[in-house]
């Protein structure tokens, strides 16, 4: 389908409530950094390392027990890649279910009738295995959002089942945004027991310390928004405010959720009585995907279709989460897109204004203005005529007063005939007022020895681009008309019109000219 944008005249304002579906959040590596608050025992091999045959390790996946929500299960973290056991990825959830992590300690002193290799038992380094008959006993201290508690310690092999798990009752009471759940499981020193030979050992000989970090996106607000459209020219741009907070980037090449606009529209009416083309649509429909970074409070919107009919549209929005990942995202409202991918937390976005919004398929120009072929003697009339590109009013200026050829005396239209009076130079412009409330102006300078552009309007050459993107796709966009500098964009139907009946009472012609 042919790419092109559409000249939607309409910025929105959009404010999302407490950053509910504002940024691309991403799914981190599994979290293995040290719990910095926690303090720690003799250090256990990192999360990754290969761990020693006496080493302490944990395992999140126990078959007693269900870890919630299911983005924390370990079929869940294997299919989007996780496959170590004392790791997970970065997951988003609402609060509800209640967070629930089971953990469980892997190591040669908790297998009950397990080999425990000498060296484990005595420090020496010899051949043979002792048989572990109690196993030690542990504890798992836990810190989130200044809030921390411990389970345990967990004694002489007393029977858990299931296993002991770290249930975070109070998240749904916190606020939307990014969290890391700090863990640490410890081995009480001599607390088991091995059997080697007719001997009895207690271990482990000193205390083993793991920790792990558990990072987790907390989002439950949905996006809220009142929706207001503003003058543009080129496209379909929205104000995204209130945005936060702003997420710290680990691993952008993996996005964990983003946030995608549902943007569709209706034809309301036309501009004018004007036949339209044969196989132009009347509505649009399509699915926009935020994720400018550099630009966090806007989005740009082109219109993917093969022509629409000019006029005013009936335009709504729908804000919502979108991913690739879907069982990551424990949040409310999951769903399709009619592109297939998963949605959550969908809303439609209300335009407070309730106005239909105009949309045209060019940008507005005044192009090929251009007066007589051969000069004109003075008493004799030029005339001048020019190109309009897009829907609105004209106006006409000659030495910047303003001039009327229609029977409203307010407008103008081509062709313009002026008599020139006397030997001066003179200035014409000819001003467009689109549809967008915005202005484009063309001018030249004349006289009775003829005319020329005035550079003024003429917009500048466009750099050079550099050698290797000789020859690129996209290339840049084209330079807007330069705007006359006593002119101002005006911002809205209201704010022209009081323009154009404040301006009718002007004079109407310059002392030099007279119109014809």
């Amino acid at each position: 389908m042919l790419r092109f944008a559409l000249a939607l005249c309409g910025l929105v304002a959009l404010a999302v409530a407490r950053g509910a579906a504002a940024q691309s959040y991403i799914v981190g590596a599994p979290q293995s950094r040290a719990v910095q608050p926690l303090q720690s025992g003799p250090a256990a091999p990192a999360a990754g390392q290969q761990r020693g045959a006496c080493d302490m390790g944990l395992t999140f996946f126990h078959p007693s027990g269900d870890n919630m929500p299911t983005g924390w299960s370990q079929a869940v973290q294997q299919a989007a890649g996780n496959n170590q056991p004392d790791q997970l990825m970065k997951i988003a959830l609402a609060g509800y279910p209640i967070p629930q992590l089971y953990m469980a300690p892997v190591s040669v002193y908790t297998q009950v009738g397990g080999s425990v290799p000498v060296a484990c038992v005595t420090g020496q380094s010899a051949a043979g295995a002792g048989v572990l008959t109690r196993p030690a006993a542990y504890t798992i201290t836990w810190a989130l959002a200044g809030r921390s508690g411990q389970l345990g310690p967990f004694l002489k092999g007393s029977k858990q089942d299931p296993p002991p798990n770290v249930t975070l009752n109070f998240v749904p009471e916190l606020p939307d945004g990014d969290y890391c759940l700090q863990l640490k499981m410890d081995l009480i020193p001599n607390s088991g027991v091995v059997s080697l030979g007719a001997q009895q050992f207690e271990v482990p000989a000193r205390a083993q310390s793991i920790m792990r970090q558990v990072c987790f996106y907390k989002l439950a607000s949905r996006p809220s928004a009142n929706i207001t459209f503003h003058s543009c020219n080129s496209s379909f741009a929205v104000d995204l405010t209130g945005i936060t907070p702003k997420p710290q980037f680990s691993r952008p090449d993996t996005q964990l959720f983003s946030t995608v606009f549902h943007v569709w529209g209706k034809l309301n009416r036309t501009f004018d009585a004007s036949p339209q083309a044969e196989g132009l649509q009347d509505y649009f429909g399509q699915y926009v995907k935020w994720s400018e970074t550099g630009a966090p409070d806007h989005l740009q919107v082109f219109l993917d279709s093969p022509g629409l009919v000019n006029g005013y549209y009936n335009v709504w929005i729908e804000g919502s989460l979108s991913t690739g990942n879907p069982d990551l995202n424990s949040l409310f409202g999951l769903d399709q897109y009619d592109d297939g991918s998963a949605k959550f937390m969908g809303v439609s976005l209300r335009n407070i204004s309730n106005r239909p919004v105009p949309i045209q398929t060019v940008l507005s120009k005044i192009a090929n203005l251009a007066g007589p072929e051969v000069p004109v003697p003075a008493g004799a009339s030029a005339p001048f005529t020019w190109d309009t590109q897009g829907y609105g009013e004209q106006y006409c200026y000659v030495d910047g007063q303003r001039i009327s050829n229609v029977p409203d005396r307010v407008h103008c239209e081509s062709p313009l005939n002026l008599r020139v009076a006397d030997s001066g130079n003179h200035t014409l412009e000819v001003v467009l007022l689109d549809v967008c409330g915005q202005t484009t102006a063309n001018g030249v300078f004349f006289g009775s020895w003829g005319w020329r552009p005035n550079p003024k309007f003429q917009p500048a050459p466009p750099p050079a681009l550099p050698a290797e993107a000789e020859g690129a796709a996209g290339g840049a966009l084209p330079l807007p008309l330069a705007r006359p500098i006593e002119r101002r964009d005006r911002s809205g139907a209201a704010t022209w019109r009081g323009a154009v009946a404040a301006a009718a009472a002007a004079t109407a012609g310059a002392a030099a000219l007279l119109l014809l």
